[in-house]
């Protein structure tokens, strides 16, 4: 089709580059303006010591809660609120920050790199759209051309105008002099890029490959796992869920007695769970929520009755919960008043849900064998592909969705536009025995998989620079 049929389709597809670039570049420079305001104040953001009052010892952690830098012994004090300090190695924080920024302005490049292309393209059509009015004859006014023209002229402008307006936005933050910041500063001001705010750019699938190697974590059955922006995993398991550094290694178990965790998510410094009773012959679920740092049980409700594995999903400030017997996703707020339900006509079995950032959840349907995607602004349905009896269902930093068909004993990837698939069968992944995958999480550039009776594993994924 030739431009001027495009353009709805140019502003469907650039809506979320937008905002997700609007969203990061404004937390970006109030983090800035912050940290500017602090220091014109007298602020010590750039001191070598430790923050806390009456204290000059070197610092030696950072803290994700209070955002203070903090030494050894004060680390072992409370925050202001009474909880522990959610301390991160000083030094690995950084390259933590490090590492986001360089994804941010990957990200962020390409986006604009896109932007700047289709700005181009809609002015050339506005260009041409003045033009073709110009010549237009009074007979010709009512011609169903010059009629779609009209019509079209201002939704067209209002388009170009927010593109030119993302453009001016994140040329002005290219201007921040990055090498003039201390440790302190860098980590204030980047530790903003939370994990849920990437700008996503349409990935060609064919750069991304998988290593040979998949290393079994834990060979207990787990459900579900997420990571923090401290880095560190989330393991839902049974009697509740656990607390991973990179490697694996439990740093800290939060008890659930008696369910079993079938969804573990971070979202805004809370844990958002799903909880079934395990009990013989009981179908009871319920959400539970808990406080970080220390994972204190803050709220909970209770859900429809069913009787297998089920999961949960949070975006948009929405707990999306599927109600399997009803074919049904039922929306909470995040204390647990219903919103609405979800209903589709094609629902058989919706089991597996992920958060799809910035504003979606995914559902897939093992009978029908499809994955959907509900948009969380107005709760309707965004699109939906085909795969072969899908399971587990996740969202990657790059905006593309890992699907595990579980009949082919592949793991499907398909691209952020959608107009991409993939399919990887991973001979060491099968080695395993592995048949469900129910969960997925990614990890500084592996993937992590909870593969249900086999446990915990993760496999290399690689990105090839663009050509």
């Amino acid at each position: 089709m030739g431009v001027a049929e495009e353009w709805e389709e140019l502003e469907h597809k650039n809506s979320e580059q937008m905002s997700q670039l609007k969203r990061q570049v404004s937390s970006l420079t109030d983090a800035l303006s912050k940290m500017t305001t602090n220091k014109a104040k007298g602020g010590s953001s750039s001191s070598a010591d430790c923050q806390t009052d009456g204290c000059n010892r070197p610092i030696d952690w950072y803290c994700r809660y209070c955002k203070g830098f903090i030494c050894t012994r004060c680390s072992k004090k409370p925050c202001g609120d009474e909880a522990q300090h959610q301390s991160e190695d000083f030094e690995e924080m950084y390259k933590l920050c490090t590492n986001k920024y360089k994804e941010y302005l990957d990200g962020k490049n390409s986006a604009v790199s896109g932007l700047t292309q289709q700005q181009k393209k809609l002015q050339e059509e506005l260009a041409s759209d003045i033009k073709r009015m110009s010549d237009v004859t009074p007979e010709q006014l009512a011609s169903p051309e010059i009629i779609k023209i009209t019509a079209d002229l201002p939704r067209k402008q209002k388009l170009l105008q927010d593109i030119s307006k993302q453009l001016t936005e994140a040329e002005a933050f290219q201007s921040v002099d990055i090498k003039s910041m201390s440790q302190q500063e860098f980590i204030t001001v980047f530790d903003k890029l939370d994990f849920d705010g990437y700008v996503f750019a349409v990935t060609d699938l064919d750069r991304i490959t998988l290593g040979e190697k998949c290393e079994v974590i834990s060979d207990k059955k787990c459900y579900d796992l997420d990571v923090i922006p401290s880095g560190q995993i989330l393991i839902g398991k049974k009697d509740g869920f656990d607390i991973c550094d990179k490697n694996g290694k439990v740093l800290r178990s939060v008890k659930v007695n008696g369910f079993s965790i079938t969804t573990v998510q971070y979202y805004k410094s809370k844990i958002y769970t799903l909880a079934k009773d395990y009990t013989k012959d009981s179908k009871k679920r319920k959400v539970m929520v808990f406080e970080m740092p220390n994972y204190t049980e803050s709220a909970s409700w209770s859900l429809p009755d069913f009787g297998y594995i089920s999961m949960l999903a949070v975006n948009n400030d929405k707990v999306y919960v599927v109600d399997c017997d009803a074919k049904k996703v039922k929306v909470y707020s995040l204390t647990g008043k219903q919103i609405s339900d979800f209903s589709h006509s094609g629902f058989i079995d919706p089991i597996y849900m992920s958060s799809c950032p910035p504003d979606g959840v995914l559902v897939t349907d093992w009978q029908t064998g499809l994955v959907y995607k509900i948009n969380c602004m107005n709760d309707q349905l965004a699109w939906e592909f085909k795969v072969n009896e899908p399971r587990g269902v996740f969202c990657d930093k790059l905006g593309n969705i890992w699907v595990w068909a579980r009949k082919s004993k592949e793991l499907v990837l398909r691209s952020s536009d959608g107009k991409q698939t993939k399919s990887f069968s991973h001979p060491e992944l099968l080695k395993t025995g592995v048949d469900f995958i129910t969960g997925f999480s990614m990890s500084e550039g592996e993937l992590w998989l909870a593969a249900y009776s086999k446990g915990v594993m993760r496999i290399e994924m690689n990105v090839a620079p663009a050509k």
